[in-house]
């Protein structure tokens, strides 16, 4: 069982990994309960301490915080993810979530948004950068054909994910519904985005939920 309002944080800066320490310990609510600086090292001190929360850098030395989200959500340890991250890029999203991370923060957060995420993560509930939902949500659409005749270049297998996207579900998800691996769902949303051409997997998230009574529609 994950210890209550305990928080790990690994990032191979240590300037950034000791402002971070300060933020959360001038909140007496919660303990810092280790610190890493590779991945390797993190991912050993989570199963060992089993802290509430872990802020993790994405990019690190032997791990990066995807691998270890990944580990965690596998091994079934209760410690929620909280990513770090300089890029504000919709792929590395879509991973994170679908890597089971609860909190996703761009590394010029203010304080403030910090701990506003630390909070919502220890309460159960995801948190995403505003900054970055602010991008996804202005991100112009690259589609240029109706959906209708977009969706007739899809081979069967590639409609039926899209469709499962759309209902806001996982690649883990699609993949168990489908009886297939995750690694060929997100091959497939690959070659999906590419007929659309689009760009990230939250746009192609975005268009299938834009167009969900149409996919419902189809066979």
């Amino acid at each position: 069982m994950a210890k209550q309002n305990t928080i790990f944080i690994a990032d191979d800066h240590p300037v950034f990994s000791e402002g971070l320490m300060n933020i959360i310990r001038s909140d007496r609510r919660w303990t810092v309960c280790g610190t890493a600086s590779n991945g390797e090292d993190a991912l050993a001190q989570i199963r060992r301490l089993k802290p509430a929360a872990a802020v993790l850098d994405v990019s690190m030395p032997k791990l990066s915080g995807l691998e270890i989200a990944r580990t965690v959500k596998q091994e079934k340890i209760k410690t929620k993810i909280i990513i770090l991250t300089m890029f504000d890029d919709n792929a590395y999203l879509q991973e994170a979530l679908d890597a089971g991370v609860f909190g996703y923060l761009l590394k010029d957060s203010i304080a403030s948004e910090i701990v506003k995420c630390i909070e919502h993560v220890l309460d159960g509930k995801r948190f995403i950068s505003p900054a970055l939902t602010e991008l996804l949500l202005s991100s112009p659409h690259t589609v240029s054909l109706s959906p209708a005749d977009v969706l007739k270049e899809l081979t069967p297998t590639e409609h039926k994910i899209l469709k499962l996207l759309s209902q806001n579900k996982t690649s883990t998800q699609i993949a168990k519904t489908l009886f297939i691996s995750t690694r060929t769902v997100q091959n497939h949303r690959v070659n999906i985005a590419a007929k659309l051409k689009l760009s990230g997997y939250n746009k192609l998230l975005e268009y299938a939920i834009q167009n969900k009574t149409l996919l419902q529609k189809k066979a």
